[in-house]
């Protein structure tokens, strides 16, 4: 990520999501769900008992699929399919069958067996964005560490059990937490306003929450140097999907910034947060890249740049390459 927003290196929309990399993903997202974890295993390891498990909760002759597959010693998925629909030549067989077989290379058949077990709206823009941004850098904004940061984030607001009104988000980059905020069912928002200096972001993170921007913009996405915001209450350009402008005045009751080891000029952009804001921040102590600027070496050090007059939540979440800091409290 550049401050305040990301890099553009030019790939082609396959190799910009693997296969593996979105089953790990979701299956990451949604963990409960055993079935997602079934079907990376099937996929990606070609591993029977996990095909037999995923069949077996989308056939209607159960009990002669459990004959079959206690009577299966010969591993050939090929056959163990073939048999199977006979049984049952439902639409979710051949979703599977094709997806094992396959290796998961057609994304549509993908996304379309994913939602046998999930039903999220980041499944199906996701793929949508992948398609209509072939030369976006989203899959760094779905990297395991990405992901796990802004799920702790999300966990930890819905233990708070607030109501985040209008949410400035500061660096929103591609819109990935938007997206996770609003499918919490625990959490409670008006709108989200997403923030970035990169002027490529905002499409990729409409396309990524399309619909709550078809939802009278819940959802809205401006190119914008965060140092320029007014947090006390800001009018502002924005663009609609045509390319015209339009003028905004939003008065945040929530500012998140997860990229806080990115910001320059700290204790100025801090200083102009009104006292009185919710305020949900994140950095690390991954000091090797340049870029990081403002990193932090432990929560404690954290606090001393970010003081509030209410910490609700102090923690931090270790990653395979660091450690993340978060922050939430009233300033």
């Amino acid at each position: 990520m550049t401050l305040n927003g990301s890099n553009n290196n030019s790939t082609e929309s396959k190799s910009n999501l693997e296969t593996h990399e979105l089953l790990d993903r979701f299956e990451l997202l949604y963990d409960s769900v055993d079935e997602l974890k079934d079907l990376r295993r099937a996929v990606i390891d070609q591993d029977l008992s996990s095909v037999f498990r995923l069949i077996g909760t989308n056939t209607k002759s159960r009990k002669m699929f459990n004959e079959l597959r206690k009577a299966v010693l010969e591993k050939n998925i090929h056959s163990i399919f073939r048999v199977v629909q006979e049984l049952d030549n439902s639409e979710s067989i051949d979703l599977i069958r094709n997806t094992v077989i396959n290796k998961g290379d057609d994304i549509e058949v993908l996304r379309k067996t994913l939602s046998l077990f999930v039903k999220s709206e980041t499944l199906d823009t996701l793929v949508k964005t992948l398609r209509t941004f072939p030369e976006s850098t989203i899959k760094d904004a779905f990297a395991r560490g990405q992901l796990l940061s802004k799920k702790w984030l999300v966990t930890e607001i819905e233990k708070i059990s607030m109501n985040l009104g209008t949410v400035f988000l500061c660096a929103g980059w591609y819109g990935t937490l938007a997206t996770m905020l609003f499918e919490s069912e625990k959490i409670h928002l008006d709108k989200i306003r997403s923030f970035d200096i990169d002027e490529s972001c905002w499409r990729i993170a409409e396309s990524m929450n399309k619909p709550w921007v078809m939802t009278d913009w819940r959802f809205k996405a401006s190119t914008q140097d965060i140092h320029n915001i007014n947090f006390a209450g800001h009018k502002y350009i924005t663009l609609r999907s045509n390319g015209t402008e339009r003028e905004l005045f939003d008065e945040p009751n929530t500012i998140i910034n997860t990229s806080c080891e990115h910001i320059e000029n700290w204790d100025k952009w801090w200083a102009g947060i009104p006292k009185g804001k919710l305020c949900i921040l994140q950095s690390n102590d991954y000091k090797e890249l340049p870029e990081h600027i403002n990193c932090v070496d432990n929560v404690d050090h954290f606090k001393t740049i970010a003081p509030m007059t209410t910490y609700l939540y102090a923690g931090n979440l270790d990653l395979e390459k660091y450690t993340r800091y978060m922050l939430i409290g009233i300033k």
